[in-house]
């Protein structure tokens, strides 16, 4: 029997594709809602302590070490030099075994609204007949011919309106479709094993378009939705959550009292994923804020980083702080590009210098860029006489800081969370032959 109430909300990767379907869930919630959330066993506590419902849907980390044979490490080096390895390697192989643990989990649900990471979301909802709703975190995904990605395997993507660009870029996502269409064929053997019809959707190119709802939870600042977007998606802005035990988040009292000891400092961070390769960025970070004579704030993960530990005061080294209570007060933050850093940096107010490692941190830098309230620096690049250079750049320049400031005036009043809830709950509660 179907519970009018319940929404399950299935997603996997790191903290950036983990917390915006946190603060829908608390979205939800607040609308009289049920939310449970679908996602591999290392968010387990985190997301029962916020108050949300947890099912163990697809692999978790020491499940992939084990059946890959790499480390952490490897395995995130691995995503980093190729996107078909994540999704032919990481995603699609356990993609019918968290597609049945889905059906499950939504026995009698009102709706699934997946990522694109979570595969089986819409074939959970077909198999119940229930409403879907697929969840884009980053213009990437949707892949616009009007506002393209940036990928380092495709520089020549750019956004266009008309012209022999739009074609080049029409070219390139054929070109791109042609090279994934295999992918289609592992799914539909799926949906023949549940007893769906086949599909022509590309998982990449097609993701969301055959969803009762689509949805952007990003910012519309960063992409807003493009002419050729599908009849059903919105762009419903970011989706703000940040707690590292899903309890609420506060600053150590140590940090809170380098925090007050002088000026704002430098913060450097690789987020949740890339912090796991981090090569030379903390060594070169350091020499940087030295060259400048800024104090600064190392974000190293749960690892550390030995490198940093010179006695040097005017550092502080810390695994984990809430971006939400420290970006903003920071002179500049230097980062990997994640979504979820983007966004946290954007609502910040603070200039931003971005160091892509990996996938969407690519288009994600650009568009940080294209706004005008940060610089770039290509990883192999990264050398504290540029780094220097860079920052003593974006400090210095008064357009940057007051792009910066407007930016988080727009951003903070975004609630990604609340209306993407609104549009569920619209959703669930339509009569039947409405959808």
């Amino acid at each position: 029997m179907k519970d009018a109430g319940r929404i399950i909300l299935a997603t996997g990767g790191s903290l950036g594709d983990l917390h915006p379907f946190m603060a829908l869930g608390r979205a939800l919630q607040a609308r009289g809602l049920e939310a449970e959330i679908a996602t591999a066993i290392d968010y387990r506590d985190k997301i029962r302590a916020a108050g949300l419902g947890f099912h163990e849907v697809g692999p978790g980390v020491e499940k992939l070490k084990q059946d890959t044979g790499l480390d952490l490490a490897s395995l995130t080096a691995a995503i980093a030099r190729s996107d078909r390895f994540l999704f032919g390697d990481i995603l699609l192989p356990y993609a019918e075994e968290a597609t049945r643990r889905l059906i499950a989990a939504s026995e009698g649900a009102a709706a699934v609204a997946g990522s694109t990471l979570a595969i089986g979301a819409q074939l959970a909802a077909e198999h119940w007949r229930i409403p879907s709703v697929a969840v884009s975190l980053q213009p990437t995904m949707i892949f616009s011919r009007y506002d393209p990605p940036f990928l380092p395997s495709a520089p020549w993507l750019k956004p266009a309106t008309r012209g022999p660009q739009l074609w080049l870029n029409d070219l390139t996502r054929l070109l791109g479709r042609m090279s994934t269409a295999r992918w289609t064929n592992l799914i539909n053997s799926i949906r023949a094993s549940l007893g769906l019809p086949p599909t022509t959707d590309n998982i990449i190119f097609d993701a969301g378009r055959s969803a009762d709802l689509s949805l952007g939870l990003y910012s519309p600042l960063l992409s807003p939705r493009q002419p050729d977007a599908s009849p059903n998606f919105h762009v419903a802005g970011y989706a703000p959550y940040d707690s590292e035990t899903g309890k609420p988040s506060a600053l150590s009292p140590e940090l809170e009292i380098f925090l007050n000891a002088g000026p704002p400092p430098l913060v450097f961070t690789l987020g949740s994923a890339a912090v796991h390769i981090p090569g030379a960025f903390y060594t070169e970070s350091l020499k940087a804020a030295r060259m400048l004579g800024h104090r600064a704030v190392f974000l190293t993960g749960p690892e550390g980083d030995p490198s940093l530990d010179d006695g040097w005061s005017d550092i502080h080294v810390a695994g984990y702080a809430p971006y939400s209570l420290l970006f903003s007060r920071a002179a500049a933050i230097v980062h990997q590009g994640g979504v979820g850093t983007v966004h946290q940096a954007l609502r910040s107010g603070r200039p931003q210098l971005v160091v892509p490692h990996l996938g969407d941190q690519y288009d994600n830098a650009a568009r940080v860029v294209r706004l005008g309230c940060g610089m770039t620096l290509a990883r192999a690049r990264y050398r504290a006489e540029t780094v220097a250079s860079r920052l003593g750049a974006l400090l210095g320049a008064p357009g940057i800081t007051a792009q910066a400031t407007a930016i988080a005036v727009e951003t903070r009043i975004e609630d990604g969370a609340g209306t993407a809830a609104d549009r569920i709950a619209s959703l669930v509660r339509q009569p039947p032959e409405q959808l």
